[in-house]
């Protein structure tokens, strides 16, 4: 008999510590495995996006922070000893079953709040004996290994909410609009009712047995002086919700992009500015009329804090209608589109620094030709030459190209993958020197990056990264780190910002300088070939806007320019960003050099000078091949020589002249230009001093001609040109010492000429001639 008891007592004691072991055997982890919603939050932790998860369930992560009104409410309601009770509630079950028994039915149960989660969390099944026996275990599990805060904070994010709502955060945001901890008591009673049962929040339908069950729970809390008579009151007269709200849909391409990055992850933090995305959405729907009147139907955006590189507001893709074929749910912000001008700033940086340019050194813009390839400006004119800073403020295209071809397209291709370009998927040679005027292929998102970056390193004089866009702080994942070193100076940097604060404003933005408190900001826009891309980029010392405008199908429009399409809705929302200012001038980063006022070049004979600042490690060390002392008669103002000086008037004096071919151009906007007069026919001049009377403008030196083939076999025919000083003058044209012809006052011929090695020559009348060798392919 003591044996039998022994045995007992040893029995009972292993099934103790059995019991206890299973009590503290870990908890599965997660708990919850069911798919969760996406979720793009704002700085302040405002809802900006949801996804609806993978079961088509709006069923948030877990929250850790639950207001101090929906607790209470809560406990309250469905278990008021839980804070006391180990997980189960024997008074609450002996309750139960008496009220239970005497009704003859289940009107009362006795599930803890911990048992109601062990129920959740095996997936609400049938409820046998075995099955609740199962619940209870790991309700005692649950609270030998889980704090109650934690309990309720599952309870929380997993409960039934009506629908196909779980959880107390989404049922927050759905039903009111908000977050939980700005809830009132009415909206946290109602919440906290909503699980005992979920079928009857169909709000149209339920209404009053809803409101009544939430009335309930106030009084309640009321009688037991968590509330006071007047809040009591008060929240009776709150209204129970009419409909679900809709979803706030800010930055849903943002979130796609993001989920796809880190498909794992539930909930998305950014920097996003919720106030400040409310008012570009209200400027955009604004643009959208006037855009969509001309069939521009898409349009992306970008704003981003250039200190930081985080994303303050982000609009991947408004579609100003739902079509299919303006590709709603398109990201364009980040696909890549082509460039158009949006590249020249950092080709005017890079040569800035490299010591090919100043500011004012003149680039040719004349009719220009690489083979077949013949770029033209915007308006189809030419301006002889300008300065490398005007050719940048009116974006023209030939002394763009012009630059890029003495920069080497080559190296401007590395430049731009090290400023951050990721989708410049061809070699540079199959770019070419198109590279410059939208061959390139670039996304919205890496050109805000790439003038961020810009406007950081202007104010910076340490080394300096180049970052990519930030996004906030990710769970699980660093930030996006920095690409490589910075590859232009500071004083490149802000030169090239300071020449694009001077780009005419569009519309009446044009007037800013007539008002004191206007911002100073530097801009760029860009239009691809066939007018398919709208592109406008502003920066100042802290923010970085830049705007998209198209159609996502590519078709183009003819005002989809981004001067007319894009600047105007990128000056908009500028003028809502509060304070912005100029980086100051980094004196320690720039030099000042002396220069030719006339052409930008390093002074030669007696040119007027003038001040000019470039990067302080760039030697420029390009002299004037405009400027020439001549010899002058003073009486007659006629070109002599030295060997005509019979009566001592023969002076010299310096003129500025440029090649014929621009100074045909540049003379009709320059009515102040001096070219070298004429010889006195009294004096006979040496030939070589002849020279510069005329110009062959194409061919150029070198150049490879690619020549087609008409369809009857015929070989094609090449077009020579040439420039000439003086008007009315007469050229002859000789092609591998054969005579073709003679040209007068517009000097064009056109020849059918064979393959290979050619030689051209040009002869004035006074003798002077000039020649080109070039070839000929088919």
């Amino acid at each position: 008999m003591r044996l039998f008891s022994k045995r007992r007592a040893i029995i009972g004691g292993l099934l103790v510590v059995l019991a206890g072991i299973s009590l503290w055997w870990p908890l599965p982890e997660p708990l919850f495995t069911k798919p969760l919603s996406r979720l793009l939050l704002d700085g302040e932790g405002q809802l900006l996006s949801a996804r609806i998860a993978q079961d088509q369930q709006w069923r948030f992560q877990s929250v850790t922070l639950l207001s101090d009104a929906y607790k209470t409410a809560l406990i309250q309601y469905e278990d008021k000893r839980f804070m006391n009770h180990p997980g189960v509630d024997p008074v609450a079950i002996g309750r139960a079953l008496y009220l239970n028994l005497n009704a003859g039915r289940i009107v009362s149960g006795g599930s803890t709040i911990t048992m109601q989660l062990a129920r959740m969390a095996y997936g609400n099944q049938s409820r046998t004996l075995w099955q609740k026996l199962k619940e209870l275990h790991l309700a005692l599990r649950l609270e030998a290994q889980m704090s109650k805060a934690e309990i309720l904070s599952l309870y929380a994010a997993n409960a039934p909410m009506g629908g196909n709502t779980v959880g107390i955060d989404a049922a927050t945001w759905r039903y009111f609009g908000r977050r939980l901890t700005e809830l009132s008591w009415a909206e946290s009673a109602l919440l906290a009712v909503l699980p005992n049962n979920p079928a009857a929040m169909h709000l149209s339908k339920s209404r009053e047995k809803l409101q009544q069950k939430r009335d309930f729970l106030l009084h309640k809390l009321w009688q037991k002086g968590f509330l006071s008579e007047q809040n009591y009151r008060l929240s009776l007269l709150e209204d129970i919700p009419v409909r679900p709200k809709k979803w706030p849909r800010y930055g849903q391409h943002l979130l796609d992009q993001l989920s796809q990055k880190s498909p794992v992850q539930a909930v998305f933090y950014t920097q996003i500015d919720h106030r400040l995305t409310q008012r570009i959405e209200f400027i955009v729907k604004q643009h959208s009329k006037r855009l969509g009147a001309v069939g521009i139907n898409n349009l992306a955006l970008v704003v981003v804090d250039n200190a930081s590189m985080q994303v303050q507001a982000y609009f991947g893709n408004v579609s100003f209608n739902n079509r299919q074929e303006n590709a709603p749910h398109v990201d364009i912000a980040s696909r890549p589109r082509s460039s158009g001008s949006t590249l020249k700033p950092f080709l005017y940086a890079a040569m800035l620094d490299n010591g090919d340019i100043t500011p004012q050194t003149l680039i040719p813009d004349v009719p220009t030709a690489y083979g077949s390839y013949q770029p033209t400006n915007y308006d189809e004119s030419f301006r002889g030459a300008v300065s490398a800073r005007t050719a940048l403020t009116a974006s023209l295209n030939i002394p763009a190209v012009r630059m890029l071809d003495d920069y080497s397209y080559q190296s401007f291709y590395d430049k731009l993958k090290a400023l951050g370009f990721q989708n410049l998927f061809r070699q540079p040679d199959e770019y070419g020197l198109s590279l410059i005027l939208g061959g390139a292929e670039v996304s919205l998102t890496d050109l805000t990056a790439a003038y961020a970056n810009l406007s950081r390193r202007s104010q910076s004089a340490e080394t300096l990264s180049v970052m990519p866009l930030q996004y906030g702080v990710e769970e699980g994942n660093a930030s996006a780190s920095a690409i490589e070193e910075y590859p232009f100076s500071q004083g490149a940097a802000w030169l090239t910002l300071d020449t694009l604060s001077d780009v005419t404003r569009p519309g009446l933005h044009k007037i800013h300088r007539l008002f004191a408190n206007s911002s100073k900001i530097a801009w760029k826009t860009g239009t691809s070939y066939g007018l398919r891309d709208g592109w406008a980029v502003g920066t100042t010392e802290g923010t970085t806007v830049g705007v998209w405008t198209g159609n996502a199908n590519g078709e183009g429009r003819q005002l989809l320019t981004g001067t007319g399409a894009a600047a105007p809705v990128l000056f908009d929302i500028l003028n809502v960003i509060a304070g912005l200012s100029w980086p100051e001038e980094p004196a320690a980063a720039l030099k000042q050099i002396d220069i030719c006022q006339d052409n930008g070049y390093l002074p030669k004979f007696g040119c007027v000078r003038e001040s000019v600042l470039i990067p302080r490690a760039a030697q420029f060390e390009k002299i004037s091949p405009h400027h020439f002392q001549v010899a002058i008669d003073r009486k007659t103002g006629l070109r002599s020589s030295v060997g005509c000086n019979q009566l001592g008037s023969i002076i010299s004096k310096t003129f500025f002249q440029l090649p014929p071919s621009q100074a045909a151009f540049y003379k009709i906007s320059h009515a102040s230009y001096n070219p070298v007069p004429d010889f006195d026919k009294s004096c006979t001049p040496d030939r070589r001093l002849l020279n510069g009377r005329f110009e062959i403008t194409y061919p150029r030196v070198g150049q490879i001609i690619s020549v087609p083939k008409y369809m009857n076999g015929q070989q094609g025919e090449v077009i020579f040109r040439a420039t000439a000083k003086k008007d009315g003058a007469q050229l002859f044209w000789h092609l591998d010492q054969h005579y073709l012809g003679t040209t007068r006052t517009f000097h064009e011929l056109s020849v059918p000429i064979p393959q290979g090695s050619h030689l051209l020559r040009v002869i004035d009348q006074q003798g002077g001639w000039q020649e080109v060798r070039f070839s000929v392919v088919p």
